[in-house]
């Protein structure tokens, strides 16, 4: 590597480091997954996967500590880049290799993934190092590797059982039929070890198919999206590499081969080692870009130039909203993210069509890393406006003077809605949090409790007779939808009584 590229690695991963650690403590909590996860933590009810028994340790009963709690998965995807490293260096060559970590950092889905505290990134790591050793054994079938490969397929189906299995044992099955040295996988017998510890994981019941504290899980939909959310930074590549892997895989062509068992067995599995796969295509497809006799050209252009077209018709929308929503500074702030990561994927285009490689390589690799990092010092601190109402709400009910730590509080959680993100906080400030599944007995807990909190949303808390209301909060949830919550003080009919 040259002294300017070193400089180019060097500073993109200043860049990943930064949307890594940046905001983590600032953030308020995610519904649904991340919010559970907190919850469960601090009832003393963690699962018994490797990430639930961690944030255990992490999480106290009387506090959210929002960076401690996120940073295990920082570390352990900084780990993944550093294993995937030495697994496949003397595979792949240092280029290929390099770009492969560059991409997986500018991609707009996995560090995002690493900074929220789910159980997706492990999943992420531990399959997709998992594959990799699947295919350094089948290239140096060695101790070593058997060793590693075992140790990582524990990890990862005690992490994620079904779709670790489903990825791994089903490429395993492709490559040992298809691949030509695909023999040499039944000295590894990947199948008989995945289930040995299937059956170790169960019978020491430390295994789980729950998905609950997962982001995607089997939801297809979100998977899809999400994927395709993540690579659009380096599209054209990506779907040039899908396509020559799809005419090579018939002339039984190794690497087409490797690739095909990813693909298609992430895909089956809901595996997010999908991203790690996507890079590696497009680290390919970089990399050969300017031999004078690349046959996928046009596909690279037309996915560029589809995904500038589209960033276009998506940022601009999206300036206009947040200019009516926050007026100059959300505008602002949304010009200084779109207008960035719209420059640098032109430059990426420029670089194309020029060709050139430094405005190639800098303007997609830059361009992923830099709208993440904007959107986390840019816009986040502006939707924290409207999404921190869980934090404030409690806040304002123990400033009431009628209030003390030591009620009970209550809350509700409809069904196939996610997980309240106002209840870790709630269990936090109020010990005695009880969460209601659904409305249907409000009215009963209402009537027999004695004097208790009441953290409603204001369609639940309309249901209330003789119920006056303390204070309210509008803000967003999770999907940026506006929610509406009251704050209700329950008195006991002693209370009452000396009162009048």
């Amino acid at each position: 590597m040259t002294v300017r590229y070193r400089f180019f690695v060097a500073l993109a991963s200043f860049f990943l480091l930064v949307n890594l650690l940046v905001m983590n403590d600032f953030t308020t909590l995610w519904a649904g997954a991340e919010s559970l996860l907190a919850w469960q933590s601090m009832n003393g009810e963690s699962g018994v996967t490797p990430h639930e028994l961690l944030q255990s340790i992490i999480m106290g009963a009387e506090q959210v500590p929002h960076f401690g709690m996120r940073l295990p998965g920082v570390l352990i995807f900084v780990l993944a880049l550093g294993a995937y490293w030495g697994i496949s260096r003397k595979l792949l060559g240092s280029e290929v290799l390099v770009s492969t970590l560059l991409l997986l950092g500018a991609s707009l889905l996995v560090p995002n993934l690493a900074k929220v505290a789910t159980g997706d990134i492990w999943a992420m790591t531990t399959q997709w190092l998992a594959f990799a050793v699947l295919i350094r054994f089948l290239k140096q079938p060695s101790l070593l590797w058997r060793v590693v490969f075992y140790g990582l397929l524990w990890l990862a189906v005690w992490v994620q059982a079904a779709n670790a299995l489903i990825f791994l044992m089903g490429s395993s099955a492709f490559l040992y039929f298809l691949h030509p040295e695909g023999k040499r996988l039944w000295s590894l017998n990947p199948w008989g070890a995945g289930l040995l510890v299937f059956l170790l994981l169960y019978f020491t019941q430390l295994l789980t198919f729950s998905q609950d504290g997962f982001l995607a899980g089997f939801r297809a939909s979100r998977f899809l999206l999400w994927n395709l959310i993540g690579i659009l930074p380096f599209l054209g590549f990506v779907l040039a590499g899908i396509w020559e892997t799809a005419q090579r895989v018939g002339r039984r062509e190794e690497m087409a081969i490797l690739n095909a068992a990813g693909l298609i067995f992430a895909l089956l599995g809901h595996s997010w080692a999908l991203q790690g796969i996507f890079a590696l295509l497009a680290a390919r497809q970089l990399k050969n870009y300017f031999d004078p006799n690349y046959p996928y050209g046009p596909a690279v252009k037309a996915g560029a130039l589809l995904h500038l077209v589209a960033a276009f018709f998506v940022l601009t929308p999206l300036m206009v909203g947040s200019f009516l929503q926050f007026r100059a500074p959300g505008f602002r702030a949304m010009l200084a993210t779109g207008g960035i990561y719209w420059m640098l994927s032109f430059t990426a285009v420029i670089g194309l069509f020029g060709p050139n490689r430094r405005y190639l390589y800098g303007g997609v690799i830059l361009g992923g890393l830099l709208l993440t990092t904007m959107f986390w010092l840019q816009l986040n601190p502006l939707l924290q406006q409207k999404m921190s109402w869980p934090r404030v709400l409690v806040q304002q009910s123990m400033q009431d003077a009628e209030v003390d730590e030591s009620m009970p509080s209550f809350l509700v959680h409809q069904q196939k809605t996610p997980f309240p993100v106002l209840a870790p906080y709630s269990k936090a400030a109020f010990p005695q949090t009880a969460l209601l599944n659904g409305s249907d007995n409000l009215q009963q807990v209402w009537d027999t409790s004695g004097t208790a909190v009441f953290l409603l949303e204001l369609s639940d808390a309309e249901k209330l007779k003789a119920a006056t209301p303390r204070d309210s909060i509008t803000g967003w949830d999770s999907r940026l939808r506006s929610v509406d919550y009251i704050l209700l003080v329950k008195k006991s009919r002693i209370q009452i009584d000396q009162e009048e």
